[in-house]
């Protein structure tokens, strides 16, 4: 048989993968929201590739991320719903990239132990070691959104500990401290960091934003009905509050990467798990197949790819098509 020589292989890049929770595709500086005040976001547009066909198939918290961690669609994972125990038992994202030589970390809200009481009674539970579903480093929590006060647990060790202050943005920092920590070490690093804002409550991020939004004018969608525009202004003032908070949370993370001369690479993600309709169709949550709710920011920076250049891809993009697409 003719023998090929070997072809040389790059080495494989790290993984950071940022999502937050009920982000909106729309309420993005680069995609034209007139709200949103997101220049480090905007930066990152700048230079990555956006997949502006992005969505959550089903648009709610856990299906996303059993959709996320498993690669399957939520009928096939069996999380249809909130709450639902995805099974700790098949294979996982962190599992596969673990058995491929890298190190895996978790930070930030999990929600995917479930409460098969029906009554959110593991909402505040230690999420046992078997059920982290394979990362080396998990600082989780079940379900929390009051954000700050707001516990973690490390691992295995039942005692719950707090971030300090604003959640995101402690999650931030612990974030890039794990880009400083492994960032030198010979085998590339896969880190999720999950924030839970701008999920509701919506008027709780930190003064300096809120102040920024209080008594101004937002430009609503044109389907918020007339009897919900008042109702959509006061809650998308606390919704953009939270994202101009998450914007300065992002740069934490895009500081410690360049600092650490690792931006080259790395694949870079920002993504939500789902939007939100704050008042569109008349409409005050998720759950509906809107654009408001269904449609999500997905960039993707990856320099050894596609330079330093931006540019627009029109990718039908849906939770379960991740996992193997960055195994790919």
């Amino acid at each position: 048989p003719t023998h090929r020589p070997a072809q040389h292989m790059a080495p494989a890049p790290n993984i950071i993968f940022v999502f937050a929770d009920e982000w909106r595709a729309q309420a993005t500086g680069y995609n034209g929201d007139p709200n949103g005040q997101t220049p480090v976001l905007d930066r990152l547009a700048a230079s990555s590739i956006n997949v502006t066909h992005a969505v959550a198939g089903c648009p709610v918290c856990c299906p996303y991320r059993a959709s996320l961690m498993t690669g399957q669609y939520p009928l096939t994972h069996g999380v249809y719903i909130n709450d639902v125990e995805l099974s700790p038992d098949g294979n996982s994202i962190a599992r596969a990239f673990g058995a491929n030589g890298y190190q895996t970390a978790y930070i930030g809200k999990w929600h995917l132990y479930g409460s098969p009481d029906g009554r959110y009674g593991r909402r505040a539970a230690v999420v046992p070691r078997r059920h982290q579903l394979g990362f080396e480093y998990w600082k989780g929590f079940e379900c929390n959104h009051d954000y700050g006060n707001s516990p973690y647990f490390f691992n295995e060790d039942p005692t719950p500990r707090r971030w300090a202050g604003y959640d995101a943005l402690a999650q931030s920092r612990d974030a890039a401290e794990y880009i400083r920590d492994h960032g030198n070490r010979d085998d590339p690093f896969l880190l999720m960091v999950s924030w839970g804002p701008p999920h509701f409550p919506l008027h709780t991020a930190p003064d300096e934003y809120r102040r920024r939004y209080a008594g101004r004018d937002i430009v609503l969608r044109p389907n918020v009905p007339p009897d919900h525009r008042a109702r959509a202004q006061e809650d998308l003032r606390g919704y953009y509050a939270h994202i101009a908070a998450l914007d300065d949370c992002l740069a934490v993370i895009l500081d410690a990467l360049r600092e650490a001369g690792k931006e080259g690479d790395t694949i870079l993600i920002f993504t939500a798990d789902h939007g939100d309709m704050r008042g569109s169709q008349g409409l005050a949550t998720k759950l509906f197949p809107w654009d408001e709710s269904i449609r999500v920011p997905f960039l993707l920076r990856w320099p050894a790819l596609h330079g330093n250049a931006g540019r627009e891809l029109a990718l039908p993009l849906d939770a379960p098509d991740i996992m193997p697409t960055l195994l790919g």
